[in-house]
């Protein structure tokens, strides 16, 4: 396959705002804190809940602090994220604490419907390092787009861009991929079930949504736009709008059929699907923008 654009670099911005700074700070606070937080028990031999609530904020206001400045004078930050093995470690990360302090947050809410004296506060410490590690899943899946979002904006010029549509994948090849990640899914929990038994089923739980959430954002309608650099790929949530710059030389030309315009790249990536349906008079205006930088595979 040949490439035709030559341009294939991307721009990082100078620097970042604070916005992403303060994600970014609050992202790494929740997932250190509670580790800071069972040494410093341990040290100092803490049993009260309101003291360790009170180490938890000054704790979790310095890293976030920290972690912001440091991040706002590094703007090649963002190129990191354009990876999807970074993005999927970031916003899946969070699970490890979660798996780590689910013993003891269960102790801790037992003892709390329970109406009993906890020996300790390790429980407790669990529990908030079991719920601060699905906020940083929150936070990761938040600080993913915002970084891309970012990068983008360094790299594309707006007067620049040839062609622009707005589709989703089709509907049929939506439904193969929903069967597929459910098949995927359950035979997770019955490998889970049958090693485990239901505590693995339940460990199991809280991974099986991950795909299941990443195959409804990639099937989900975006906005595409063809730019000297690559694909942008633009998709705007309720809280943050996420846009991805996809360079040409990730793809190994294109195709077309009586349902989607397929853009094809390298496995373990999936091929980017357009639905016919959505362009309706357009796709001849695509099809002939991205002739002009792939391959067409059917021709």
């Amino acid at each position: 396959m040949q490439v035709r654009s030559s341009r294939e670099t991307l721009q990082t911005p100078t620097q970042l705002d604070t916005r992403f700074g303060a994600v970014a700070g609050l992202y790494v606070a929740t997932l250190v804190s509670p580790a800071l937080l069972f040494v410093a028990m341990q040290w100092l031999n803490l049993d009260s809940e309101l003291v360790v609530l009170g180490l938890l904020g000054a704790v979790g206001m310095t890293l976030t602090a920290a972690v912001a400045w440091q991040v706002t004078c590094w703007g090649g930050l963002v190129a990191w994220f354009n990876s999807p093995w970074v993005a999927f470690l970031v916003t899946s990360v969070g699970i490890l604490p979660m798996f780590a302090y689910a013993f003891q947050a269960f102790v801790y809410i037992a003892i709390t419907v329970a109406d009993l004296q906890a020996e300790s506060t390790a429980s407790f410490v669990g529990f908030i390092g079991f719920f601060l590690g699905f906020v940083a899943c929150c936070l990761g899946s938040v600080l993913v787009p915002m970084a891309r979002t970012r990068l983008v904006n360094a790299t594309v010029d707006a007067s620049e861009v040839d062609t622009e549509w707005t589709a989703g994948w089709p509907r049929q090849d939506r439904f193969k991929l929903v069967i597929g990640a459910l098949v995927i899914v359950g035979v997770s929990y019955a490998l889970a079930f049958w090693q485990l038994g239901l505590q693995g089923v339940t460990m199991a739980g809280a991974t099986g949504t991950i795909p299941m959430v990443g195959i409804h954002s990639l099937a989900s309608e975006r906005t595409y736009r063809v730019t000297p650099e690559g694909l942008e790929q633009r998709r705007e949530a309720r809280w943050v709008e996420s846009r991805q710059l996809r360079l040409w030389s990730q793809f190994d030309g294109f195709s077309v059929t009586d349902r989607a315009i397929i853009l094809h790249r390298q496995l373990p990536h999936f091929d980017i699907r357009c639905s016919r349906r959505d362009l309706i008079d357009d796709d001849q205006d695509v099809i002939a923008a991205l002739e002009t930088h792939l391959d067409r595979r059917d021709s």
